[in-house]
């Protein structure tokens, strides 16, 4: 349904009458209070910037949104052929989100010293009451600003008069592809660059901290040091975004350990706890309690649902 959504909205925006704003930004994380730093930026004819908007949105439509095979939540592990959907109210996002937007709201037209880190296109309908057209944000990550003058090449253009003329202002490029949208409260990625912009690496370690600390306060492991150990050494903290609460009430019960143990092939000690011998064991209970692991109910088969692909269980 949310590629019927963008595929009906971008069908509205083309025909419908949009005000544009263009922003280029800048982070440094060195910068506590707000990283990001945006300036608004001027055109010297008014046409350029709606013209650049009708061309984004219609190969936005075409080449990036048709052609994914479906919009899945958030989870760090989409294919390709996916684009991911997040609220900007996520807790992964929504601090960073609100530093991003506030940095836009304050923005002026002067310029930014140093490197460009990527730019912001805003569209608002024209008529502020139509409430049937949604305000929409294009975000592309990449410096727009083309530097001719350097120590390894002479830029040239050619003159009216067919003559050669030393070029050495910089110059603006614009894509025509974007890294992702937000429309109606909701981040629409095609890809993971968003990760970066939003320094998601650091709130990841604060959720991956929280769901072991939650599987631990289930008083269903033996050996919780080693525990702690081996989730450590998990390679993707991706894997706790997707940590469900009924999956890790279900170890709360001797019974369903028993059954989880089975299925796992995960030793039970005389109490009912996990006894977790090695890393892999440990690897298949974080994978079961964030839903990376389910049962076939036909076959009995242990699958992983980042690759649907059978694993292999050493019994």
């Amino acid at each position: 349904m949310s590629k019927l959504f963008l595929q009906k909205e971008f069908e509205k925006i083309q025909k419908s009458k949009y005000t544009w704003s263009l922003y280029f930004f800048k982070i440094d994380r060195r910068n506590k209070k707000n990283p990001f730093t945006v300036y608004k930026v001027r055109f010297k004819n008014d046409k350029y910037l709606p013209d650049y908007a009708t061309s984004l949105i219609s190969t936005t439509y075409k080449y990036q949104i048709n052609l994914i095979s479906e919009v899945q939540n958030y989870d760090g592990e989409n294919t390709k052929v996916s684009c991911d959907k997040i609220s900007i109210k996520n807790e992964l996002i929504s601090s960073q989100w609100e530093a991003f937007y506030n940095a836009v709201t304050v923005s002026s037209d002067e310029g930014i010293n140093g490197k460009i880190n990527g730019y912001i296109l805003v569209g608002q309908p024209a008529r502020k009451d139509d409430d049937k057209l949604l305000p929409i944000t294009f975000v592309k990550i990449a410096n727009p600003i083309i530097q001719l003058a350097n120590k390894k090449t002479v830029v040239y253009k050619n003159t009216v008069d067919n003559e050669l003329d030393l070029l050495s202002d910089d110059i603006c490029r614009l894509y025509l592809t974007i890294d992702f949208l937000v429309i109606n409260q909701n981040m629409y990625t095609f890809n993971h660059s968003f990760e970066g912009l939003y320094n998601i690496e650091k709130t990841l370690k604060k959720i991956k901290t929280i769901a072991v600390d939650k599987i631990i306060e289930t008083n269903s492991i033996a050996n919780v040091e080693e525990f702690k150990q081996y989730s450590s050494q998990y390679p993707s903290q991706r894997t706790f975004i997707t940590i469900k609460d009924d999956r890790v009430s279900r170890i709360l019960k001797i019974e369903n350990r028993e059954v989880i143990s089975k299925m796992l092939n995960i030793d039970l000690d005389t109490k009912g706890q996990f006894v977790l011998k090695n890393y892999d064991d440990a690897s298949r209970l974080i994978k079961y309690l964030c839903y990376k692991i389910f049962q076939d109910a036909e076959t009995n088969d242990i699958l992983e649902a980042t690759t649907i692909s059978k694993i292999s269980i050493a019994v």
